[in-house]
């Protein structure tokens, strides 16, 4: 395992070339010097089927499905966004700026020249009428940065909210949340989701032209655009029914990108060797875990038999194996790169000796003369289905090496391979005890603090969130205190006694997070490389500046 180095380092000449490029102006979108831009072409983008959307209805595709987090922020505008690595720095968008005196209570100023795709100004109603009603039709959305005691209109383009808590960091509040037209939904402001949104309305840098469900999502650039439009003239999301059709596609020159990079080493080597095809290589933004199934009655609720599972899993070798060693192990949901990962926590090395020593000690011992140890209290053998999504080829490999892993132990691992839906469905509702270990994802981007919410008791509001059904009232006053604190030493202090509490109480157990691999058609340049790659849900900026070459 190498160690992880700084996006800069790691990127070398591609981000060296977006620095001398980037011009970030407050309020706008471009990240290419004007002067260097070309306008014009198709930018075609490819998805897989599993990665598509269905609807262009407001729902939870929005924010969990891999195209739906990445179309809406191409039409809708959000008040601010996270910028370009590695900077991370807030990026003012539809709101030009803000002030605050004691984090609790913003002042937002909105640009004074959006409009909306049919022309309608865009004013600080629409934005309160965003705040007070999406987050009631989307549950998923509503954190503590978007839950408010107060919202009022000061004027056309200034606004004021009162949040109920104070929130510390950085960033402001309200993060990645499309502003929507009150003209348009207000009718439908109970029931958002029964509104087709069909003619998808917003104020961003591109309009919809034409959507055909399982096929493609057709865009072209907003010539209004407040920020400036895009450099492209129209944008194609297409769906393909497999991975292999998509390289395909790639091959042929169909497509010119994939919406959410990451292919595999051995694809990255095969398109390398294609004429006009480069391969953009960057950190990844996804960190994969396990999450030990807590409320089911069987021995993964010991402690100490999640401690030998983690140390009879060689997770150097899972990412020496499965990413060809461009990736790290993990130990935390906070990147290893960011100022607030804590650096002394519990890493659980490789030691199947200690793995054993530690299930002798607890009697978990091999009765039956099979290989597999016992349960002293059933006498049943310790055996634990791990639940993994069949579309993610990552820990789909990575669970067969922890089955040989453990089985070296004497526990025995079943995997159980099952669609995304099923793997979403069983993981999130741990109480119905459908699964005693599963994959879980993180990607909690360099504003990471809704992460939390996965470690939330269930009467805490971790329910839908907490996987490993996770209760700990005093880890919940903890998060809390973190959340609201405004001093940052003492909020860093905060985030790492969070780190070491989950390191030592092992909910989950943090695996790999591997480098993200995204192939382009060099026949178009441009495109902004951030954690997790030149696409993904934190990474609008592509999109907006990716142009043709010269």
């Amino acid at each position: 395992m190498r160690k992880r180095k700084s996006l800069l380092g790691f990127l070398g000449p591609v981000v060296l070339l977006l620095s001398l490029s980037i011009l970030l102006v407050q309020g706008g979108n471009k990240a290419v010097a004007e002067e260097k831009a070309v306008y014009g072409g198709r930018l075609n983008v490819g998805w897989t089927t599993g990665q598509a959307i269905e609807t262009l209805r407001i729902d939870e595709a929005w924010e969990l499905v891999d195209m739906g987090t990445t179309f809406w922020q191409l039409v809708y505008d959000q008040l601010w966004m996270v910028g370009p690595a590695p900077e991370y720095k807030v990026v003012p968008r539809l709101a030009k700026s803000w002030e605050t005196k004691d984090r609790q209570t913003w002042t937002f100023h909105l640009v004074e020249n959006a409009k909306w795709h049919d022309g309608k100004p865009v004013t600080a109603e629409d934005v309160k009428f965003t705040l007070e009603y999406l987050m009631e039709a989307m549950p998923v959305w509503s954190r503590p940065d978007t839950q408010f005691e107060s919202i009022s209109v000061i004027d056309e383009h200034t606004l004021k909210m009162k949040l109920k808590a104070a929130i510390g960091g950085r960033f402001p509040p309200v993060f990645w949340i499309p502003m929507l037209p009150k003209h348009i939904w207000e009718p439908y402001k109970d029931d958002m989701m029964s509104y087709p949104n069909e003619e998808l309305i917003g104020s961003g840098p591109f309009k919809l032209k034409e959507f055909k469900p399982g096929e493609y999502i057709w865009f072209e650039a907003n010539e209004d655009y407040w920020g400036g439009r895009p450099y492209v003239d129209e944008m194609v999301f297409k769906t393909y029914g497999s991975r292999d059709t998509l390289y395909m596609a790639l091959r042929r020159g169909e497509i010119d990108m994939l919406g959410r990079g990451h292919i595999s080493p051995k694809i990255t080597e095969e398109l390398k060797k294609v004429e006009n095809i480069d391969v953009i290589e960057s950190p990844g933004m996804l960190i994969w875990a396990i999450a030990f199934n807590l409320h089911k009655d069987n021995p993964i609720r010991n402690l100490n038999v999640r401690k030998a599972v983690m140390y009879g899993i060689n997770r150097d070798r899972i990412v020496k194996i499965v990413g060809l060693g461009a990736g790290e192990v993990v130990d935390s949901p906070v990147y290893l790169e960011l100022k607030d990962h804590n650096p002394n926590l519990p890493q659980y090395k490789y030691n199947p000796q200690r793995a054993k020593d530690i299930l002798d000690k607890g009697e978990y011992v091999d009765t039956d003369d099979d290989g597999i140890r016992n349960d002293p209290d059933t006498g049943k053998n310790i055996t634990f289905e791990l639940l993994v999504p069949s579309d993610k080829t990552d820990p789909v490999k990575a669970s067969t090496m922890i089955k040989e892993q453990l089985k070296d132990i004497g526990i025995d691992i079943v995997v159980k391979a099952v669609d995304d839906a099923t793997w979403y469905d069983f993981s999130y509702t741990p109480e119905e005890d459908r699964f005693d270990i599963s994959w879980e994802e993180f990607d909690g981007s360099p504003n990471y603090d809704w992460i939390w919410d996965y470690f939330l008791s269930y009467e805490g509001g971790g329910k839908g969130w907490n996987e490993s059904y996770y209760q700990n009232p005093a880890f919940d006053e903890l998060i809390y205190k973190m959340r609201t604190e405004l001093d940052p030493q003492k909020r860093l202090e905060y985030l790492y006694e969070l780190q070491m509490v989950l390191a030592e109480q092992l909910p989950k157990g943090w695996m790999f997070r591997l480098d993200t691999r995204d192939p382009v058609n060099t026949r178009f340049e441009g495109h902004v490389v951030m954690m997790g790659g030149i696409s993904g849900w934190i990474n609008p900026w592509t999109p907006l500046n990716v142009h043709l070459k010269k």
